[in-house]
């Protein structure tokens, strides 16, 4: 073989970090098997688990922040400090290029209407921030961060302020029927409605994936804003999907997506990530 596939998707760790073969396809859609094996992508499934992270640094969901002294604490537009979403830290994971090895990744958002996302304009939210940090060693700043949340103020995790571990492992996925690719990959089950009604059940279900993810295909409730005119602008590839899960409500169970270019993130330029979410 010219190429060993797995290594080709998840690199040096090759085949031991693939779930694969797919779940047992549907009858109906077995004649595509082909087809829709060409859409697999290598993915980061992420677990919650209940406890916090074992180290102020360690990947966690909600909860305060690690940091650093020194470095202004990301604010909404009114002024207000963001909550911590999500800390990840890249040491913790398997590797998926291009993703960065080490590092600490964090996101947040504010407690305003939409969770500070801004639809209008994905790029320039209202309440959002993505920050990586790569120097871990520094002196720690534990005052800026919130302890607590303003009395009319909501926001998607159910107690964000007790910070919940997190586990990952490698994983993959097919394209989801939400994606506005979905069309152009798999052409032959767009043209039939029950075979897309199909797909959707088996995506759903036996080849359903984490609902926390870094990398591979978003998912939608309503519509793929990349399908829009200047929706190319938003980025070439997911940098997280978190969905509605234990814990997580967004909206009325809706799913938040944060797209980048992968020029970015192999710069580790986190500055124009895009937040979304819809829900039902």
């Amino acid at each position: 073989m010219a190429k060993d596939i797995y290594k080709w998707l998840f690199g040096a760790r090759g085949r031991d970090a693939v779930r694969a073969p797919l779940p047992l396809m549907p009858e109906r859609l077995q004649p595509h098997a082909a087809a829709i094996a060409a859409t697999v992508r290598p993915i980061i499934s992420v677990d919650v688990v209940n406890g916090p992270s074992l180290s102020a640094t360690g990947s966690q969901l909600g909860g305060r922040p690690w940091w650093p002294r020194g470095r202004p604490y990301p604010k909404a537009k009114d002024g207000q400090p963001l909550f911590l979403l999500i800390q990840l830290n890249f040491a913790d994971m398997p590797a998926l290029e291009p993703f960065p090895r080490t590092g600490l990744l964090q996101l947040f958002i504010s407690q305003a209407e939409l969770y500070g996302a801004n639809l209008d304009d994905l790029q320039h939210p209202d309440g959002f921030a993505c920050v990586y940090h790569d120097d871990l060693a520094q002196p720690v700043d534990t005052t800026s961060a919130p302890h607590e949340l303003a009395a009319n103020g909501y926001l998607p995790l159910e107690e964000p302020l007790a910070a919940r571990g997190l586990t990952f492992f490698a994983d993959q996925m097919v394209v989801d029927p939400t994606d506005y690719r979905f069309e152009t990959l798999l052409p032959n089950i767009v043209a039939d409605d029950d075979l897309v009604e199909a797909y959707a059940e088996w995506t759903s279900g036996a080849a359903a994936v984490s609902a926390i993810r870094l990398g591979g295909y978003p998912t939608f409730t309503q519509q793929d804003p990349r399908a829009f005119e200047g929706g190319g602008d938003l980025g070439d590839m997911t940098l997280l999907t978190i969905d509605s899960t234990m814990g997580i409500m967004w909206g009325d169970s809706g799913v938040a997506q944060f797209f980048m270019h992968e020029r970015d993130l192999k710069r580790l330029d986190f500055s124009r990530v895009a937040y979304n979410w819809d829900c039902c």
